[in-house]
């Protein structure tokens, strides 16, 4: 199962395997207090991110962009997957969970379409 959750929001018994989606670490969290694998590789480009916040991109030029920078990021996802598929893993990111302009969400999809390919 993929579940996706804000970093700052309390760890949950039913989180699994905590997995931090960010470029950067958050300032001021410890590693214990987060208690997750951070993988920076999963989160968007500083360029991406960059022109969906000056408003240079819709979110649907976002999204297909954030799916080509994750082409080189296939052996990852498929990780996941097979991680999910054996148990809860929980994606963090910085954006409000009800944000659904957030990353996080879409790498959770190409995490279930790799788990339907195995299935």
């Amino acid at each position: 199962m993929v579940k996706t959750k804000r970093l700052y929001d309390a760890i949950g018994e039913l989180d699994g395997d905590r997995i931090l989606v960010a470029r950067h670490w958050p300032r001021g969290v410890s590693k214990e207090r987060l208690s997750a694998q951070w993988l920076m590789n999963l989160a968007p480009s500083k360029e991406l991110v960059r022109d969906w916040k000056e408003r240079k991109i819709s979110w649907d030029k976002y999204t297909c962009r954030y799916h080509e920078e994750m082409c080189s990021q296939r052996e990852a996802i498929r990780e996941l997957a097979n991680r999910a598929m054996r148990g809860t893993i929980t994606l963090l990111c910085y954006e409000e969970e009800n944000n659904p302009c957030c990353h996080r969400h879409l790498l959770k999809k190409l995490i279930e379409r790799e788990q339907q390919k195995n299935q």
